[in-house]
């Protein structure tokens, strides 16, 4: 068993900072893609997500937002992992931790 008292972003963490998320899309004009953008609470875009389908007798732009956004939640949720690890390894680096 390791030692889990050192440091870390913890799930948690994670889970708070994604559920706080927006999501806005749009409709790329005249094509059949979708984009979405998930946003922190401060405005900064986390990530973007994409949806698309071959046939614009197939779009259906309900279907795409839902895509799209499932596409930048998931992108999201690893950017998350890696601001948060990236932000908690220059906190104990600047206070000369390891």
């Amino acid at each position: 068993m390791t030692d889990q008292t050192a440091p870390r972003v913890t799930p948690e963490r994670i889970k708070h900072l994604h559920d706080s998320l927006t999501y806005e899309t749009a409709r790329v004009p005249a094509t059949t893609s979708t984009i979405a953008t998930a946003r922190l609470p401060s405005g900064f875009v986390v990530a973007i997500g994409h949806s698309a389908c071959v046939s614009p007798a197939n779009f259906d732009a309900e279907m795409g937002r839902k895509i799209a956004i499932g596409d930048a939640a998931t992108k999201a949720r690893e950017a998350l992992w890696q601001f948060e690890g990236y932000l908690l390894a220059h906190q104990l680096a600047t206070a000369g931790q390891p």
